[in-house]
């Protein structure tokens, strides 16, 4: 009930016509009887009307909401770090490359350029052959965000894999997000990963060739959330493994990546309801296994 001045006003108009009937009541010449009855009547009504503004009240400050208890549990929160650049530095340093080709030196695959100087590291990866690079720090709970595109591929793919594990095959155990062109923003495991649903994102969430797309993950506890060009693809649950290194998948299409930036999220634990005690019956210390009956 939300318009509470004419629930007021109902209330208020039961009980003023309540209170002239009564007078005009007294004024009229009854037997002792019909006093006790008028009487018995008079409370009855009153008794409604109360029972009536309290049901009101109470539909009121359900309607807006209680208060929260000061002792109630409150959900996660996470602190949230520094960004950091995960492209700052000596790449080799902060990276390790893995080819599927043994021939192949994974070094000629991926690498940095910064055109002029000032300018965003960018970071290439000629798609051939398959393989992947990998952080050498491991991550669970973070916010991370990067750019990426496909110069000549209008079908260009490739991908972030989340909570890799470090196992040297295609593809690792590990949760994929993918920026294949046409279904950039799907989230699936490899490996063997698993979680409690994928996702199929929307179609052409990403810009066409050329142009640099944004992509930002948000990981809490094997839970996944995932935009592309500010744009909610959706959301996986359920993650496991829900700790690992990122990794940038090298998957058939020239890729460009800049901004690989991450935050570190640090969850602060649900605030624990306090526990119940009760007296020992033989008047020992209180068990804290026995709670009190209603």
């Amino acid at each position: 009930m939300n318009d509470s001045p004419n629930s007021l006003s109902t209330v208020s108009i039961i009980s003023n016509g309540l209170v002239r009937r009564t007078s005009q009541l007294q004024r009229e010449p009854v037997t002792h009887a019909e006093r006790v009855l008028r009487k018995w009547h008079t409370t009855v009504w009153m008794l409604v009307v109360s029972l009536f503004a309290t049901a009101i009240n109470q539909v009121q400050a359900s309607d807006q909401g209680a208060a929260p208890a000061a002792d109630a549990p409150q959900p996660a929160l996470a602190k949230v770090e520094e960004a950091e650049d995960l492209l700052a530095g000596e790449f080799m340093a902060n990276w390790k490359l893995f080819s599927s080709d043994p021939q192949t030196d994974a070094a000629t695959v991926w690498m940095i350029m910064q055109d002029p100087p000032d300018a965003d590291r960018i970071l290439i990866c000629t798609g051939a052959p398959k393989g992947f690079a990998f952080t050498t720090a491991e991550y669970s709970d973070f916010e991370l965000s990067l750019e990426w595109r496909y110069p000549e591929d209008p079908s260009g793919n490739s991908g972030v894999l989340i909570y890799t594990q470090n196992e040297p095959r295609i593809w690792p155990t590990a949760i994929q997000i993918q920026l294949h062109q046409p279904e950039a923003g799907s989230i699936f495991p490899s490996g063997d990963a698993v979680s409690d649903n994928t996702l199929d994102s929307a179609p052409d969430l990403a810009g066409p060739v050329k142009t640099w797309n944004a992509c930002r993950i948000l990981s809490r506890e094997g839970r996944i959330t995932v935009e592309i060009n500010g744009k909610r693809a959706g959301e996986v649950t359920g993650a496991k493994p829900a700790v690992g290194r990122i990794a940038l998948q090298s998957e058939g299409s020239v890729v460009h990546f800049r901004k690989i930036r991450l935050k570190k999220l640090t969850v602060v634990p649900k605030a624990e309801s306090p526990e119940v005690k009760t007296p020992d019956p033989a008047g020992g210390a209180p068990n804290p296994d026995v709670c009190p009956k209603p």
